[in-house]
């Protein structure tokens, strides 16, 4: 995020006299190229990647065994870390996040908290195909509208975490809003805050629950290990089943893009809402070049085309968790 002129042009002047001072001398180039770090970064973070950018558009010219070193942020708050060889760059909170800015760079990797759990590395491009043994539960007949806890469930088992379906429908925070209609308007939850609705029967109106509140229940089980991928590219999501960990997703029924009389408009406390009830969550356990391979806990193991998958999964957001070995 931008914060003003006033700033950016402190923030070179600083950084230059820091480079005057510490490494003997500066070139003068055009500064308008440069980026401004993210306002979410951490302070010392932010000034080293602020120094980087700046060294790559030739502000900076500095002897490398001269440069300041910059201490790596809160490994909590940033847990995603990246490296040029062997030279931190910063720190993310964000997979995706981290990720895109991974790209845009050559001989970078990307890890996890530490060292030794690599995720993601510009020197490996994904397998061919990759598969991961996961459990398959049914999320019938206890739980008519359980499909996002029911892959939990698979998922959390495949890391040895013993829990059940039913432990997480428990658990699982509810949006409290009532189903209304008010002047032909539907009034409902919002799936971003909790489940909405039944989940047990479909005697009564419900809908499901999206990623932010599943990510936060499973964080209970397994702390430290779990990664929300939301929002990312499909491929680098595709990259935890190649290390060995299968990948909750939000899709539909269909595993196709649906079309948009599929959907409809709720109101909620936080505003309108596009939702289907085709909405659906299984587990992603292996691919190939044209098949995805999942878990359905409406279903057994199946196989479904990949191009339709991965349509239908950006048309419900984007949304995956998976985990560290």
């Amino acid at each position: 995020m931008r914060k003003g002129r006033t700033r950016a042009v402190g923030m070179r002047v600083t950084l230059a006299c820091i480079a005057s001072l510490s490494l003997g001398y500066m070139v003068i180039k055009e500064v308008s190229a440069v980026r401004h770090p993210t306002a979410s970064a951490d302070p010392l973070a932010t000034l080293h990647t602020t120094q980087l950018q700046l060294n790559n558009t030739g502000i900076f010219n500095y002897n490398e065994d001269l440069a300041v070193h910059i201490p790596e942020p809160d490994v909590e708050q940033f847990p995603f870390r990246l490296y040029q060889q062997d030279r931190f760059l910063h720190a993310f909170a964000s997979y995706p996040e981290a990720v895109k800015e991974a790209k845009g760079l050559s001989d970078t990797s990307l890890y996890f908290k530490a060292k030794d759990k690599l995720v993601w590395s510009a020197d490996k491009s994904l397998a061919a195909e990759a598969h991961v043994d996961a459990p398959l539960i049914y999320q019938m007949p206890e739980l008519q509208r359980g499909c996002e806890v029911t892959s939990l469930a698979m998922l959390l088992q495949s890391a040895g975490v013993d829990v059940d379906k039913m432990t997480l429908a428990d658990e699982i925070i509810k949006d409290p809003s009532s189903f209304e209609i008010i002047n032909h308007e539907i009034h409902f939850g919002n799936p971003n805050d909790g489940f909405v609705g039944d989940i047990v029967s479909f005697d009564h109106p419900g809908y499901g629950v999206y990623h932010g509140p599943v990510m936060n229940l499973a964080a209970h089980y397994l702390p430290g290990r779990l990664i929300d991928a939301t929002g990312g590219n499909f491929n680098d999501i595709l990259k935890f089943v190649e290390m060995g960990s299968p990948v909750w997703v939000i899709t539909n029924m269909e595993y196709q893009a649906l079309d948009d009389d599929a959907f409809e408009t709720w109101e909620t406390e936080e505003g309108g809402i596009d939702i289907t009830y085709k909405e659906h969550s299984v587990l992603i356990t292996g691919f190939d070049e044209d098949t995805i391979y999942i878990n359905d806990p409406l279903g057994e193991a199946e196989q479904v085309n990949k191009d339709d998958f991965i349509a239908a999964w950006e048309q419900m957001g984007q949304q995956a968790i998976s985990y560290v070995r």
